[in-house]
């Protein structure tokens, strides 16, 4: 399947997915609190093997491991400062689901969505970008991320006063935004010559930042046993992740690594065509060359024997005539 369409799946299903298991779960409390709870370090562990196992080792394998990691430190403190001035724009605790709010915290949560929801679509295209494999792995932790996340902003946006109609309005709208940013990222790496270092530097810095700063400290405040359930489905995304990770790159890569390298393989047919017609030009060029030296051969060939058969005839003439006349001399006598 073509890497565009692939991307154009992946990012229509992110967002649909999440708000539909959002609202079937945000009717039945309990549910929606322990697929909150537990979700959460799964989410955490799929974000992090995704960033630990894929994206930088394949990046140092791309290029310098210097722009790797700058890439990721500039991506962590690129949303940490995106998130200490929208305070709406990272957010799934359990107490979403209980804490009373007003309408205007239900707007900002809201604007906050669209805007989360554009960053994990820069995220989605530029994953894409490097290859479908790596998209796929990129998708599913956004899905496991999104899913409680969508859940604690409707039970927001409920108890800020909108109607279930409303919000599953305004977050399919909000959903779009993650489409079209990952539409903008997928082409604007097509267009733009970016090392590719730096993309797989930059969304495992994402990756790592929504893993470490919101939600391994909402696993400390809220698991009450040292080592609990929640520290188990840590782990348990853990070994998700590295199992799709597997899958990905051993079955869906090798269509896309067949297309990029039969485009590698016309290019440099390209250039060998190319190549061969300068060749082809030059040798032209050089047996002109020689034809011009031929033809200058044949003239001068040409003069030279001009110039013997003048001189042949001019002797045979001058030899004629002295012989005439030494005749003619000897008959007066």
């Amino acid at each position: 399947m073509d890497t565009f369409v692939l991307l154009i799946l992946a990012s229509i299903l992110t967002g649909i997915l999440s708000l539909t298991v959002a609202v079937v779960l945000i009717s039945r409390a309990t549910m929606a609190s322990y697929l909150i709870k537990f979700g959460t370090p799964f989410a955490a562990g799929v974000l992090l093997i995704a960033a630990f196992r894929d994206l930088l080792p394949h990046g140092i394998e791309e290029g310098s491991a210097d722009n790797v990691m700058a890439g990721a430190l500039a991506a962590i403190l690129f949303f940490f400062l995106i998130e200490k001035g929208f305070k709406s724009f990272h957010h799934h605790h359990e107490e979403d689901l209980k804490d009373p709010r007003n309408k205007t915290q239900g707007w900002l949560f809201l604007v906050g969505d669209f805007f989360h929801n554009a960053i994990d679509g820069l995220a989605l295209g530029s994953a894409f970008l490097i290859d479908s494999g790596t998209g796929i792995i990129a998708a599913i932790a956004l899905i496991a991320h999104d899913i409680p996340l969508e859940i604690g902003e409707f039970g927001v946006q409920l108890r800020s006063g909108f109607t279930k109609r409303q919000i599953i309005i305004r977050n399919l709208l909000a959903s779009t935004t993650l489409l079209i940013g990952s539409v903008f990222a997928y082409q604007i790496g097509s267009e733009v010559n970016i090392p590719m270092e730096y993309v797989y530097g930059g969304v495992a810095g994402f990756f790592i930042y929504l893993a470490l700063s919101d939600i391994i400290p909402t696993i400390h405040a809220s698991e009450k046993a040292r080592y609990g359930l929640q520290t188990g489905f840590l782990f348990f995304g853990l070994l998700f992740g590295a199992t799709v990770a597997s899958f990905a790159h051993s079955y869906i890569d090798v269509g896309h690594a067949g297309h990029d390298h039969g485009g590698h393989d016309d290019h440099d047919d390209h250039d060998k065509d190319k190549h061969d017609d300068h060749d082809d030009h030059d040798k032209d060029d050089h047996d002109d060359h020689d034809d011009h030296d031929d033809h200058d051969d044949h003239d001068k060939d040409d003069h030279d024997d001009h110039d013997d058969h003048d001189k042949d005839d001019h002797d045979d003439h001058d030899e004629d005539d002295h012989d005439d006349h030494d005749e003619d001399d000897h008959d007066d006598e």
